[in-house]
């Protein structure tokens, strides 16, 4: 069998490993994988745990009596532990605040039903909490340590996972990954000329100007703030709180590779998510085909296409398909295929009353951009994302009720 490898490097060290990618054939039953090979990874998840964690939530806490965020703070901290972060909303008309957003670090229900109740017990609450924000992270833990399992998991992760939104069209979406903490740090995967903005087609079908993400370092798709956005990094610490200054080391056989989406509050509502007990009720396995899709790309046969004058130009797009995915994944190779597709619209247009024959700018079609379902990797993160549901039941919030969780 064919394969194809890529170096993974890292920013903070000279060390590298490699992760290859195998070509074998696709599916024939489908007519659209006919005729094509599929690049599968050669890694063995059944070597790696997977377990997926609420990492936080925001609650929106709207008050009847006027206070300040820091008592919130503290009468929340002293029902659940300290394990909450809180700031002012907006000033009501009479120069009070009573809004109030509190992040909780690893909420179960009970610890938000105890916080929303803490709450109104003191200030009462002009309506039920709203949960304004969440952030879900899925993280692959190897089951024996080393560094080549964290790098190998980290490439396949940011090749194979697929955003559910365009995260191309607006460059602040784009894919980049950073290592210190300014924002000067940030490198684009994709080439990108912030002076020449009308140049983004060139860049996006040119992978020599791609910049593939250092295994230490964040990958980032989509821009901060923004309804859904997601991480992926090598988690080597844990229980941070930039206020502090405070941090945990994590053990060697404590690390992992995480991969984490938040999501805005305007996502949470079209999930039907609101209050506490939306948040309680909701199925996380759900998640999995809204923020945690993984594909893998595949490519035409060439041998089944017949030796004429359009056979080098389909040769020569497979080598750069091919190079983008190794650079930057199916989020990168969707995106050459669109701009191929451009190339392609413009190219006819400007041949139309010329002697350019028609057929050879055909191989401009960007029709290869098929994907294929990384069907092994999702059932691993479905499987964890209903753990999420166990954890969050409503009887766990009353222990009371029924028995415990094992």
């Amino acid at each position: 069998m064919t394969s194809h490898s890529v170096t993974l490097m890292a920013a903070k060290s000279p060390s590298s490993f490699t992760l290859t990618y195998t070509e074998q054939q696709a599916d024939q039953k489908q007519k659209r994988f006919q005729n094509r090979v599929v690049l599968q990874p050669e890694i063995d998840l059944k070597s790696y745990t997977c377990r997926a964690v609420i990492d936080w939530a925001d609650i929106r806490f709207r008050t009847v009596k006027y206070t300040q965020w820091k008592w919130i703070k503290h009468h929340i901290d002293k029902a659940i532990g300290e394990r909450t972060w809180a700031e002012k909303g907006k000033l009501d008309d009479d120069g009070k605040y009573r809004e109030f957003v509190v992040r909780i670090q690893e909420p179960v229900t009970r610890d938000l039903l105890l916080a929303e109740d803490v709450v109104r017990a003191r200030w009462d609450l002009q309506e039920q909490a709203e949960i304004a924000g969440l952030e879900v992270s899925v993280d692959f833990k190897p089951r024996e340590f080393s560094r080549e399992a964290l790098a190998l998991m980290f490439g396949v992760l940011v090749r194979s996972h697929l955003p559910s939104r365009n995260v191309i069209d607006e460059p602040a979406d784009r894919p980049r990954f950073a290592w210190g903490k300014g924002d000067d740090d940030n490198r684009h995967v994709l080439g990108y000329d912030q002076r020449h903005p009308e140049r983004s087609d060139a860049f996006l079908l040119n992978p020599a100007k791609d910049e593939p993400a250092a295994f230490d370092a964040t990958y980032y798709v989509g821009a901060k703030g923004s309804r859904s956005a997601w991480r992926t990094m090598v988690k080597v610490l844990d229980k941070q709180n930039i206020a502090t200054g405070t941090r945990k080391v994590l053990l060697e056989r404590e690390r992992r590779v995480r991969l984490e989406v938040t999501v805005n509050e305007s996502e949470l509502r079209d999930m039907g998510i609101k209050t506490i007990m939306d948040l309680a009720a909701y199925r996380f396995q759900r998640l999995q085909g809204r923020y945690f899709k993984f594909a893998v790309p595949t490519f035409p046969q060439l041998a089944t296409e017949p030796a004429e004058k359009r056979r080098p130009l389909l040769e020569f797009s497979w080598k750069r398909r091919l190079q983008r995915f190794l650079n930057a994944g199916v989020v990168g190779l969707e995106a050459w295929d669109e701009a191929w597709r451009r190339k392609k619209k413009q190219t006819r247009k400007e041949a139309l009353g010329t002697n350019l024959p028609l057929g050879l700018t055909s191989v401009m079609t960007g029709s290869s951009s098929t994907l294929k379902d990384y069907n092994e990797l999702t059932r691993k993160v479905i499987q964890a994302l209903r753990h999420i549901d166990d954890r969050m039941r409503l009887k766990d919030a009353f222990p009371n009720a029924g028995t415990s969780d094992t």
